[in-house]
């Protein structure tokens, strides 16, 4: 018993200080959960929304705090690879290497600034996860509300401690290069970063930018995914309702017949009434989706812009390396890198794969339930709904590239014949 006592003690002090759910019960399933890693670590290196207050001393803290991590994360390394860049323009592999970790880095950033911008967007998506609508009132909803809110956590833990392993390699890079390298090529004017100590101070630096880069490039994909299983949780439970609403109409009668007396409505009266809910459902659905896009399209279609650039630079990088088996932490850094690079994209493409059809899987639930049998008042709001679900949800980046497998395939595909274009160019 004292143990118990101890054990939860020592879980009370750590619950500020972990995300929301890691200790919380799950039994009212709140939305947040959801978010609540992104949350967490976007606070931590103060990327999260606050309100600038000029005569609260906390808000002076927080700006503060965020200038330095964007001083230490962003502006420095960045200029520190530009005098790099610029400093070595005759050699095709180190332009090759340096240009492929500027970029990634870069468009981190600029989904960060993205996420600011469309602040009122974003914090209109979370407050719309806790609308009427999305709440579950089965237990039924409550296992599907579940499984898809593991399933975010999990794709958001796993591909940041995925990232994170793989900066590892670079960092340990330069100790079996008998530190003739950093774990990412910076140059600065007025002093050379390979003589002591100032190689040690820089390394430092990276051993904190690197992760903190891959953390925050991380939460900005997983976000996006995020907001999208939470769609696709929706969507599997408008299929369970319309499947079952003679099922969902008999309970709601038992419990209005379990909380008043008198006459109650007829058993049609409670199938119009949840397969309105349902119609009701879905619109808020298609509602929810089309916000996701407006607030993730230009990060999105910039990111698979620059995600065909850095493949092809990888693979330049790879074939400028004169003597592959005498650099072997350098392979391995460059196929975690890429692998990274391929699977950072595919989260999303898979996710907005899985809503098309799960979307399209509403006109069979509909058809699958038993509105056959029914009056013809419930058949009409079954062929409406089937006609309002004809076109599959989907998210865009920018109106040009649909978040799907297919995608994903075009992607490598280009990105190959970049790789190719370049190779023959080398020669």
């Amino acid at each position: 018993m004292r143990n118990i006592l101890q054990r939860n003690h020592i879980f009370h002090i750590l619950k500020p200080y972990l995300p929301y759910g890691v200790i919380d019960p799950w039994d009212d399933l709140n939305p947040r959960l959801y978010h609540a890693i992104h949350i967490y670590w976007l606070k931590f290196y103060g990327m999260w929304y606050y309100n600038f207050i000029p005569t609260n001393i906390w808000s002076w803290f927080q700006f503060i705090y965020t200038m330095l991590v964007l001083f230490l994360v962003c502006l420095l390394p960045c200029f520190g690879e530009i005098v790099y860049l610029l400093r070595r323009q005759e050699n095709i592999g180190d332009i090759a290497e340096g240009l492929y970790l500027f970029l990634s880095e870069m468009y981190t950033y600029f989904k960060v600034a993205v996420f600011w911008l469309n602040k009122k967007k974003i914090l209109k998506l979370l407050k719309f996860l806790h609308c009427d609508e999305f709440k579950p009132e089965e237990m039924e909803h409550r296992a599907i509300l579940r499984r898809s809110i593991i399933t975010a956590r999990f794709i958001m833990t796993c591909y940041s401690t995925m990232c994170v392993g793989a900066v590892m390699v670079a960092i340990i890079m330069p100790l079996t290069e008998n530190f003739d390298i950093l774990p990412t090529n910076v140059d600065y004017p007025y002093f050379d970063v390979y003589n002591s100590p100032i190689y040690g101070i820089i390394f430092l630096h990276h051993i904190y930018y690197k992760p903190a880069t891959c953390i925050i490039d991380g939460v900005m994909d997983t976000i996006l995914a995020a907001f999208i299983a939470s769609a696709i949780g929706q969507i599997d439970i408008l299929a369970y309702n319309l499947r079952n609403f003679d099922v969902l109409a008999e309970r709601k009668r038992k419990r209005d017949l379990r909380k008043r007396t008198g006459i109650l409505k007829n058993r049609n009266y409670y199938i119009h009434y949840t397969l309105k809910k349902s119609i009701v459902h879905h619109n808020s659905i298609i509602r929810y989706v089309l916000l996701i896009e407006s607030a993730f399209s230009l990060a999105s279609v910039l990111q698979f812009m620059l995600s065909v650039m850095v493949l092809c630079l990888v693979g330049i990088q790879f074939l400028s390396i004169e003597n592959p088996r005498s650099h072997p932490m350098q392979i391995a850094w460059m196929a975690i890198y890429l692998t990274c690079m391929l699977i950072e994209v595919f989260i999303l493409c898979w996710f907005g794969n899985e809503l098309i059809l799960k979307s399209l899987e509403l006109r069979q639930a509909a058809f699958d339930g038993p509105w056959l049998k029914m009056d013809p008042k419930t058949t009409m709001f079954i062929v409406i709904f089937l006609e309002r679900s004809k076109r599959p949800l989907r998210v865009t980046a920018g109106k040009i590239f649909t978040l799907s497998l297919n995608t994903y395939t075009y992607l490598i595909n280009w990105s190959y014949k970049g790789f190719a274009v370049m190779r023959n160019m080398k020669k």
